[in-house]
This record gives structure tokens, sequence and C-alpha cells, in this order.
């Protein structure tokens, strides 16, 4: 195996062990501490009480939060090790961009990436398709106060950055060091579309959904790796996950419609330059390893994440060989 090939499997594996690891190692760290979580999703219903509403929000909380910290307690120290970075080369700044600049990107972002997955929710209003019940329960939901605080924990005020900090700051970032920037992207993509396995219904209303989640992300990929920034990416997914009533979407569709017009050029100008050097072998090869990846993870089951901990381990192996082999060449 020469040197690149050698560092895209361990890139590769990385990316794919801390991914199903990192939940190992939380449920490990649970069972030590004899933690109980409980996933408010399971017996979440239309018609709950404001009380059991802020108990569920406290409970998603601690549920995301132990979610996310396995990755983030796995990643981190990796690249702190072998690549020597920092908390700031994940994205979470400006980039050295004026605000003025940030914000631009971040609205023509949400205007492209956004738009399908709105339309697609704005149609299901109309013609409703069979979806998870957790998600019917919350478009049944009467709004109130509370049902906003549950929504805010669980999908527009926290998982934005998580999900963006970890599929775009370290998955993206870290294959795109070995493999290129247009396979990074598009695997980054795959492994965050199809984590979604709450789409996973054959129906077209959770096609459609799965197909416009991959453009988002590809969208907000693009836009990560033209500005080094995740602040358009995050605020791009706060507005996917907005909890709007219907007539309200319609409004954002009008919005996202307007403002897509203008910044579709722009857009098309953005993929070309980030996607003109992208390797098609190299971009097939991790679409379809990341895809059947998540397919196998989405089985819930334990042996998957203990696989997972091997490619990581196998992964380290590899990291601390090439470390070796360019210690020993000449200066």
């Amino acid at each position: 195996m020469n040197g690149l090939s050698s560092r895209r499997t361990a890139a590769l594996l990385e990316v794919l062990g801390v991914t199903a690891a990192g939940p190992l190692l939380m449920w490990a760290i649970r069972q030590l501490l004899q933690l109980t979580l409980t996933n408010p999703l399971t017996t979440l219903r239309a018609d709950i009480s404001d009380h059991e509403l802020l108990v569920a929000s406290a409970q998603m909380l601690e549920l995301l939060l132990f979610q996310y910290a396995g990755y983030f307690l796995l990643a981190f120290p990796l690249n702190a090790w072998y690549r020597h970075k920092g908390l700031a080369d994940y994205g979470l700044t400006r980039a050295g961009l004026p605000w003025c600049a940030i914000g631009v990107a971040a609205l023509a972002t949400a205007a492209l990436a956004s738009l399908p997955a709105v339309g697609v929710s704005v149609i299901n209003s109309l013609h409703p398709g069979a979806t998870a019940g957790w998600r019917q329960a919350l478009m049944d939901m009467p709004p109130r106060w509370q049902s906003w605080l549950f929504t805010a924990v669980m999908s527009w005020a926290l998982v934005p950055v998580l999900e963006e900090l970890f599929h775009r700051g370290y998955c993206l970032r870290r294959l795109a060091e070995d493999w290129g920037q247009g396979p990074a992207i598009v695997a980054s993509a795959c492994l965050f579309t199809f984590a979604h396995s709450q789409y996973f219904l054959l129906n077209l209303y959770n096609i459609a959904l799965l197909l416009s989640l991959l453009f988002f992300a590809l969208c907000v990929g693009i836009a990560f790796v033209l500005t080094r920034s995740l602040l358009p990416g995050i605020a791009t997914h706060v507005v996917l996950n907005l909890p709007l009533p219907s007539p309200w979407e319609a409004v954002l569709l009008a919005v996202l419609l307007l403002a897509a017009a203008g910044a579709w050029r722009h857009g098309l100008r953005a993929v070309k330059q980030v996607l003109r050097t992208a390797q098609l072998p190299a971009s097939a090869l991790l679409i379809v390893v990341s895809i059947t990846y998540e397919l196998c993870m989405a089985r819930d089951a334990l042996w998957p994440s203990a696989a997972a901990a091997a490619l990581l381990a196998v992964a380290l192996g590899l990291q601390i060989i090439e470390r070796a082999r360019v210690s020993r060449v000449p200066a």
C-alpha cells in the first residue's frame, strides 16, 4: 500500500470508526456510571401536556449531549494528536471574513439548500404522507412555548450546531485532507443524509425528503469549503429545521424562491469552483461506502458499533505507521 492509499484508508476508517464508535463509547460510559437515558420521541404524542413537554425537553437535551459527546471525545483528541488541529480548525469562526460576507453566504446557502426540503414539506401539508410517529405528533401538536422549547432542543437551536460541527467541521474536513474537497463533500453529505433513519420509509414523501436532505448537505458542504466557516451552514440548518405552521411555511417557501432566483448563478459558480477537481472514481467509492455503512448502522444493533471500534483501531495503526515513515524521511 503506497503512502496516498494508506492515508486515504486511514482517513476513511477514522471517520467511519468515529461515526459509530462514538455512541458505543457513550454506551460504555453509561453502563459504567449506571445512567439511564430516556428517548422522549418514543412516547411523544400530539396531546402531550405542558409539564410533560418540559420533562421531554430535558430528556432530549441529555440524550443529544450524550450522543454527540462520544463523537467529539474521539474526534478532538485524534485531530490534536495526529494533525495538531485546535477548535478553530473546525470552522466555528468567521475564518477572517467580515460579518457582511458571512451574512451573504448564509442567505445564499439557505435560499438554495433549504428550498427543496421546504417545498417537500409544503406539498406534504397539502397531501400528507406517512411518516415517523413522533414527527406526526409534532406536526399535529398545537403551538405553545413549551413545544417551541422542545423543538429548539431537538431540531432548530442545538442540533444545527452539533451536526454541522461533526459532519462538516470534522467528517468533511478530515476526508478532504487525503481524498480532496469534492469526494469529501459528497461522502460527508451521504453520511449526514443516511444517518436520518427516521426517513427510511418507502413512500414518495420520505424518498423526496432524503433527496432534499442530500441536496442540502451538498450545498452546506460547498459553503463550508468556500468560506472555511460553519456559520453559513449552521444558519441554513436553523432555517431547514424551523417547525413552522403550514401558512408560515408557505411564506418561507416564497421568500426562499425569491432569494434563490437572485443567488442561483452564484451558487452554480460555487459548485463549479469546488467540484471541478473532484475525482469521479474516488467520489463514487466514497458514496457507496458511506451509504452502505449508514444503512448497516441503522439496524440499531451493538455489533456494527463494535466493528466500528475495530475500524478505528486500524485507522490509528495506519496513522502511527505513516507518522513513523514520515519521520524517517530526511529533511
